[in-house]
């Protein structure tokens, strides 16, 4: 089997470096790389190597002959680019959350359904064992009738940050810490238990008068079958610093993740707490299951690897699923729609599920 070749696109984001780290470690080949967003010059980038650099999307998918076109465009150019694409034949990996709302996302799955094509979002914390553990015993029922599910995402103030780039840019990315970090765990959570989000109440805050974003969000969410959650966000702590949470309390068990820890990194150790009222676990009620990262670079350390491994067997093989695909995403952006409604009109807001369903 030939070794897939990869164009970049979007060089001028957070996540390119530890990406063009991971793709160095994958069965694929970094062949050529684009910034349109200005002036490209080959120092800019750590880890491109010697490869072709393109001024504009069109000029690299047209001048190379790609499998897999990677994607870390800010949410209002990533669609566009995406369709595409796919229109040439090319599979993508892209960043989340792929759009700013899903009115702008699903002409592009419309297009991708039509196609052959494979296109993976990068929700990667659904690749993290721990994760994955959830969902398996979800779906054993360990946890019986899921009653609550708690989340958080705190990160460091945006004065420590570069504000000037689009991600904290409302007409480039359309929200703030709620779409680029909490967007993570109101996909996994519902992702762990097969049980989608159906509606928000949601309050945001503009406390750093620099951006346009809210830096803060405290949410209110309804699960299908009933269970109520909850997620607290926002860019409130020191430099370098991180505080998460992921909890999911039922009728006969509880768990209790930190999934990040206090720095960002995979090279130490993450731990969930079980607890269980059945009479298996009667003996030791609580338990612990311990995760060690072997140090490993790029984007999601091992386990990212993993997720991006599935979505490159996926593009060859119909026994392999994408581990999040373009309908993830559009089920992501009707929950974000959802939040940003219900912020704006103070009111609880429905969330379109009839359209995407999580797998």
């Amino acid at each position: 089997m030939s070794v897939p070749t990869i164009g970049y696109v979007g060089l001028n984001h957070h996540h390119a470096e530890p990406y063009l780290e991971s793709i160095a470690e994958l069965p694929a080949r970094l062949t050529a790389a684009c910034k349109p967003d200005g002036e490209l010059h080959a120092n800019d980038v750590t880890g491109l190597g010697d490869i072709p650099l393109y001024s504009d999307t069109e000029g690299l998918l047209d001048g190379e002959d790609l499998d897999v076109l990677w994607i870390t465009l800010s949410n209002r150019d990533t669609p566009e680019v995406i369709e595409a694409a796919v229109e040439r034949g090319i599979d993508v990996y892209t960043e989340k959350t792929a759009a700013r709302t899903a009115a702008e996302l699903k002409p592009v799955v419309d297009t991708i359904d039509e196609s052959d094509a494979s296109v993976c979002v990068s929700y990667i914390w659904r690749g993290h064992p721990a994760s994955r553990e959830l969902r398996s015993r979800s779906e054993a029922g360990f946890f019986g009738n899921v009653r609550s599910v708690g989340a958080r995402f705190l990160a460091s103030q945006l004065a420590y940050r570069d504000v000037d780039h689009h991600l904290f840019d409302r007409e480039a990315s359309r929200g703030g810490i709620t779409q680029w970090l909490g967007i993570h765990w109101l996909d996994l959570l519902p992702w762990m238990l097969g049980d989608p989000i159906v509606r928000v109440n949601a309050s945001l805050s503009y406390g750093t008068s620099e951006v346009d974003i809210e830096d803060g969000a405290v949410l209110q969410f309804e699960l299908a079958s009933g269970a109520i959650g909850t997620l607290e966000c926002g860019y409130y702590l020191r430099e370098s610093r991180y505080e998460t949470e992921l909890s999911i309390t039922g009728t006969d068990g509880r768990a209790l993740w930190d999934p990040m820890g206090d720095y960002f990194g995979f090279d130490d150790e993450t731990t969930v707490e079980f607890e269980s009222v059945r009479e298996e676990y009667a003996s030791t009620p609580r338990r612990y299951l311990t995760y060690d990262y072997e140090p490993m670079p790029g984007y999601g350390g091992g386990y990212g690897l993993d997720f991006m491994n599935q979505f490159l067997e996926a593009r060859v093989s119909k026994d392999v699923d994408v581990p999040a695909d373009m309908h993830d995403a559009l089920t992501a952006l009707y929950v974000l729609d959802a939040v940003y409604e219900s912020a704006e009109s103070g009111m609880w807001a429905d969330v379109d599920v009839g359209t995407s369903v999580q797998k």
